[in-house]
């Protein structure tokens, strides 16, 4: 996995994703809610939702998550959290959000500078500048597995990515049947003295590109599923 180098890596967007997928924001011009659920062992905790709102030639994506772990009928681990993303002509120009960690305080501002040459990002784990390819790492968004970098929506953290395709699956969630392509996402930290390797499972809707469920293992399975979309009328 470690030896996945930048010519594979855009091999497979080319080869693995239909054109349209690049005009990223405009493939949910006609979404207005997802409604994503959060399970760790198999059990609901929680919920991830987005928001789509529209105002002229702006994009905001308004995110409420919330979830809550709970050992012998106490809570071992929660989030409580809201973020909103702003997009004007199908580019970031600004994300914020604030979350409460486990009574700990975590947040995100980035904003885009004057001159349009880079972020600015002011967060929790990390303040400084990021490139302007960078994607914020929000699970409504199928630009997370086209991209080398990532910012954490909760902390701000910068994470370099490698991606992989596995192979097309088909998965039923909700009992739904559907034709998903399979990635994984290997993270590294590059702004923390943390060398660990987190690895994330991606299923892709072949049909609408739609994030429809994410794995990843810690303490347990976590699981985040698409249980609904909502779209304008």
């Amino acid at each position: 996995m470690k030896n996945i180098i930048t010519p594979i890596f855009i091999i497979i967007i080319i080869v693995f994703f239909p054109l349209k997928s690049f005009s990223h924001v405009e493939h949910y011009k006609n979404v207005e809610k997802f409604i994503m659920e959060i399970f760790k062992d198999g059990k609901r905790i929680g919920f991830n939702n987005y928001t789509f709102s529209r105002n002229g030639k702006n994009l905001i994506i308004e995110n409420k998550t919330a979830f809550t772990v709970s050992i012998l009928g106490l809570n071992a681990f929660s989030i409580k959290g809201s973020s909103k993303e702003t997009y004007k002509n199908n580019k970031l120009i600004s994300f914020k959000s604030d979350s409460i960690q486990n009574k700990k305080v975590k947040f995100v501002n980035l904003y885009l500078d004057k001159a349009k040459e880079h972020y600015f990002i002011k967060g929790s784990s990390y303040t400084g500048k990021a490139d302007l390819g960078i994607v914020i790492g929000s699970w409504w968004n199928h630009r997370v597995i086209q991209s080398e970098k990532n910012i954490s929506p909760i902390s701000g953290s910068i994470n370099k990515q490698t991606i992989n395709f596995i192979k097309r699956e088909k998965i039923n969630l909700y009992g739904k049947d559907y034709d998903t392509k399979h990635f994984v996402i290997i993270l590294n930290r590059l702004n923390k003295d943390d060398v660990k390797e987190r690895r994330y499972d991606v299923w892709l809707d072949t049909t609408t590109n739609h994030i429809l469920k994410v794995n990843y293992s810690k303490y347990g399975l976590w699981e985040y599923k698409l249980k609904q979309v909502i779209y304008s009328k």
